[in-house]
């Protein structure tokens, strides 16, 4: 499935997506019929192992969004292990340099491309065996995140690596490398997202980032932004428990007038 968020990014359609934080299968599964342009479960910033991600995918097995999987850092046998428990695309943090780039997309794919370990056990299975499945894998998406100013100093190059399928800015770490922790609307960091959307666009590599609300959706998209996430599992609960209670108070002053 991962080839159907590949196509539509090389196409420049936008694509909006939700990332999973709760390391808990029925939680993922109550996402599966959402009809999403992708999934990414979020293997960085939630307490989520190896087996919970695993778990989590075959929650998600129904699911007709692609399913990327943000892994913790920047290391060649996380991007393998992922792949392999048959998650669609990689979401690589903290890109800084060009060669960290390479390193990523050589991990992604098998050979010739790249130096992949063959052993994708339950991603073959669900292809439908190996052959099938080598063909599938060699379009594979790989995303990589700028969110430092050492990646900024370094995007032009970054962004010229065979392979990358995409980018995803972090605003949040960005914001903090920056030295305005905390502060993600700020001047330099408004500036710094304009520089990177930019030079994306320029490079004709797909690019997006978070998006908590429908007025940030629609800038990203007037910047040309193709990977919109929309929200998250937790935001969701959050949102929706404070909605509630904030109904029920209005309901009992009303009743009490």
């Amino acid at each position: 499935m991962g080839n159907q968020l590949a196509t539509r990014l090389r196409a420049g359609l936008p694509s909006f997506g939700v990332t999973l934080t709760i390391p808990d299968p029925f939680v993922a599964e109550g996402f599966a019929s959402a009809p999403l342009d992708f999934l990414m479960l979020d293997n960085e910033h939630s307490p989520m192992s190896l087996y919970q991600l695993q778990t989590q995918l075959i929650a998600l097995r129904t699911s007709a969004a692609p399913l990327l999987v943000r892994i913790p850092h920047a290391e060649p046998n996380a991007i393998m292990q992922v792949l392999d428990l048959g998650a669609d695309g990689v979401v690589v943090p903290h890109l800084e340099t060009a060669a960290e780039c390479a390193v990523a997309v050589d991990a992604a794919y098998y050979p010739p491309r790249g130096s992949r370990g063959v052993g994708p056990r339950r991603a073959a299975r669900l292809a439908g065996g190996q052959p099938a499945y080598f063909d599938q894998a060699s379009d594979v998406l790989l995303i990589g995140m700028i969110e430092t100013a050492r990646g900024i100093e370094n995007l032009d190059d970054i962004l010229a690596v065979p392979g990358l399928g995409g980018l995803i800015i972090g605003q949040a770490d960005l914001s903090a490398s920056l030295g305005h922790l905390g502060q993600p609307d700020h001047p330099d960091v408004t500036a710094a997202l304009d520089r990177i959307m930019t030079a994306a666009r320029e490079a004709k590599v797909p690019f997006g980032m978070f998006a908590s609300n429908i007025a940030r959706v629609e800038e990203l998209l007037r910047h040309g932004a193709t990977i919109v996430t929309v929200g998250s599992d937790l935001l969701f609960l959050e949102r929706a428990t404070a909605q509630a209670i904030t109904t029920v108070h209005e309901a009992r002053a009303r009743e009490t007038r």
